[in-house]
Parts: structure tokens; sequence; C-alpha cells
């Protein structure tokens, strides 16, 4: 679809209306007498077939706009039409000289003038862009009106469009009063001349600017980079996060150290993520990670707990793969069965003394051993028994009975 968009503003309308008209001629010069009763001619022709032409102001009183209708005629406009009222107030009334589109709206006033209809051109004009902006798949601007049953009512140079809810958002609109007097860019994607009815949706303009945003940001990525991410949604499975335009997933290892918890990430939270993996090709990921921003619980546990350090703790755990035990409440060792001292009786809630063997990075605890801490200690109690009995003093030698007394 094409990118610019359809739509005429007060400004583009005025010098769209001078060239159809023929107002002035090339460089600037000035209308010959048979180019001006010509445009006359064409412009009495359009009001008497009841099309829209264009105009000049020739005056603004305090109820209508006066307008040179041609042939020395004068036509009538009600001023409501370009200021509204109290109630619902519109805009400026227009300035002598100003041209203005206009239809014939029928009969005349008490003075003789054509009564005309600025408000019937305006959605003609609209009407005529719209149809063309479907033809050249264009763009138009529309200002949503009311909030109907299945969507809303959209505003579009005058004339009245349909916008289903399902194409109004990218997402199901979850509050469609807040859309209400909002502008909208929009695809006219169905038109019916006969019922001169629209169907908008703003979606596709969405869905193609989501793209171009897309495209920029992966070209942009740079794996190892840390983004700002929104939560799209969250489950066991993992989250999906929107960082900017580009959608990435978080798979449940890369959510958080350990055992990750869904409930701790909520849809709409914004949070930093590591980009791990950027899609090269289409239809590949983008793979995002939270717990890479995070410190890994492993390396405070190596920093505490040294090989060969002796802990201790209660056992919370007895089973035929081996014991684990509560070194705080924050710590978890396992002794597996092939370290077990098969002369101690374990017991969940007993005391327990191990030597540290190293980290389980899986399972964020630590490997311990009671076979090697009774080996060590063993070992020191029979260093203790050989221990040879310390030399005799020189008093012991002379006294040998007072010592022993």
């Amino acid at each position: 679809m094409k990118q610019h968009e359809s739509g005429l503003n007060e400004d583009a309308w005025e010098s769209a209306g001078a060239e159809s008209e023929g107002a002035a001629a090339e460089g600037g010069e000035e209308m010959t007498m048979e180019a001006l009763l010509a445009q006359q001619a064409v412009t009495t022709e359009k009001l008497a077939d009841r099309k829209v032409a264009w105009v000049k102001v020739i005056a603004v009183t305090k109820d209508a706009v006066l307008v040179d209708v041609g042939e020395k005629n004068e036509g009538s406009i009600p001023l409501s039409e370009f200021v509204g009222d109290l109630a619902e107030p519109k805009g400026a009334a227009p300035t002598p000289g100003q041209r203005v589109p206009v239809v014939k709206a029928g009969g005349r006033t008490k003075t003789g003038q054509a009564v005309l209809s600025h408000l019937k051109a305006k959605t003609e004009l609209g009407w005529e862009m719209a149809v063309k902006a479907h033809a050249e798949k264009q763009r138009v601007r529309g200002q949503v009106v009311s909030s109907v049953k299945g969507g809303f009512l959209v505003d579009v140079q005058g004339v009245q469009a349909f916008l289903p809810a399902s194409l109004a958002d990218l997402r199901p609109v979850r509050d469609p009063k807040k859309m209400v007097g909002t502008g909208v860019r929009c695809y006219v994607i169905e038109v019916n001349p006969s019922k001169r009815q629209l169907v908008l949706s703003r979606r596709a303009v969405l869905e193609e600017e989501a793209g171009k945003r897309r495209v920029k940001i992966v070209e942009e990525l740079r794996s190892g980079e840390v983004r700002i991410g929104r939560v799209v949604r969250v489950s066991a499975e993992g989250m999906v996060v929107d960082i900017g335009g580009l959608e990435g997933a978080v798979r449940p290892q890369d959510m958080a150290w350990g055992k990750p918890d869904p409930s701790a990430f909520e849809r709409g939270q914004k949070l930093k993520v590591k980009v791990l993996s950027k899609p090269e090709k289409e239809g590949e990921p983008l793979l995002l990670g939270v717990k890479q921003l995070l410190p890994n619980p492993t390396d405070a546990l190596k920093r505490r707990f040294p090989p060969r350090a002796t802990v201790s703790g209660k056992i919370t755990e007895v089973g035929a793969h081996g014991v684990r035990f509560a070194v705080d409440p924050k710590t978890n060792a396992f002794v597996p069965a092939a370290e077990c001292d098969t002369d101690i009786v374990y017991k969940i809630g007993d005391p327990i003394k191990a030597i540290v063997l190293g980290v389980d990075f899986a399972n964020f605890e630590l490997r311990a051993s009671t076979l090697k801490y009774s080996e060590v200690h063993d070992r020191k109690r029979v260093a203790q028994y050989m221990k040879a009995p310390p030399p005799l003093t020189l008093g012991q030698l002379l006294s040998p009975e007072k010592e022993e007394g």
C-alpha cells in the first residue's frame, strides 16, 4: 500500500478550487474577460446540475456568507455551516476573496439569493476523495465521531464511514470511549456507491507502520545489547516482550536463575532485556533474556563456600539418591548417595556436617560429602592418637616422685 495520505484541508480546497475553476493564468497574469465569462458559465452550469462549484466569498454577515455565483448573481450560505453554534462550534468564518466549495441547496432567500450549502459540497468532495483513495490504495484522515455496536463511526472529510472494532487497532480496544474524538489514519477497504457507505481499516495502517519499525529495529539490533521492553504476555511457556515495535521471546530458562516464576511478571510491565539472538532472515525469532542481567546465584555460592570447606545444617530430605540439608534459609546442600557415610543414620531434622565438593549450577545448591567429612575427622583423631608424648622436663627428671604425687 502507498504510504502517502489522501485528503483536503481548507487551504488545499481553496487551492484546488482555484485550479479547477481556472482562477488565474500561468505566470500570475490576470484573467481575460473571455476566461472570466467562461468560468462564470461553468459555475452557473455546475450549480444548475447540483454539482460542486468553487465560488468567491463577497461578504460575511451575522447570519450568512454571500458568494459570487456568476452573471452578477449572489448566493447565500448559512454562516452556521462554517462556525457552528454555541453548543457545537466548528471553526472560523471565511474571509472576503476566499474561494469555497458549494452546491445548490434549493430555494432562495427573502432577498432573492440562491441558497447554497458548503457542508454538502464538503461531503461530496470527501466522497470523491475517499473513492479515489480506495482505488489508489491511499490513506485517509478522519475523526472518530462515536462508538457504536461492532465498531466506530468516523468522519472522513464530511463522509460518515464505519470502522469495525476488529480493524480499529492491532489489539482489541479495551475502552472504546477513549477513541471517540481522536484523529485516525485509515485505508478505505470497502466502498458502497449506492448507499454512500465506506468501511475503513486503521489496523492496516498500524501494521504497515509496525512493519517499517520492525525492519529498522532489526537492522540496528546487536546481539548482547540491552534494551528497554514492555511485557506483552506471560505464561509458563515464557514471555513476549515488545522492544519498541519488535516483539521478542523470553524462554522460561532465560526468565530467571533457577525455576522461573511467571507471577513475578505482568502484562504492561517495563523491564530491561538482553538481546541473545537477533533474526537474520524472515521467520527467525528474536530471543531476549532477563536473567542475563541479574547476578548468577552460583557465583555468590562459590565465593561463600569454597571446595573443602566444612558446612553444617539440618536435614530436609532423605532418599535413595542422597541427602539434602539446609545450610541457611537461602542455601541448600545435597549429598549424593555415593558421598554418604554409611555409618550415619540420616533422619529429617537431624543436624549434619559435610565437606563442600563444589556447586551444582543446574540446581543452584552445594554438592557436599559426609563421607569425606568423616574421613578427614577420622584421620585427625588417628593423628592425634599416634602423636608422640612431649619430652620430660628437667623438673620431671629430677623429682619423678613429686610429679607422680
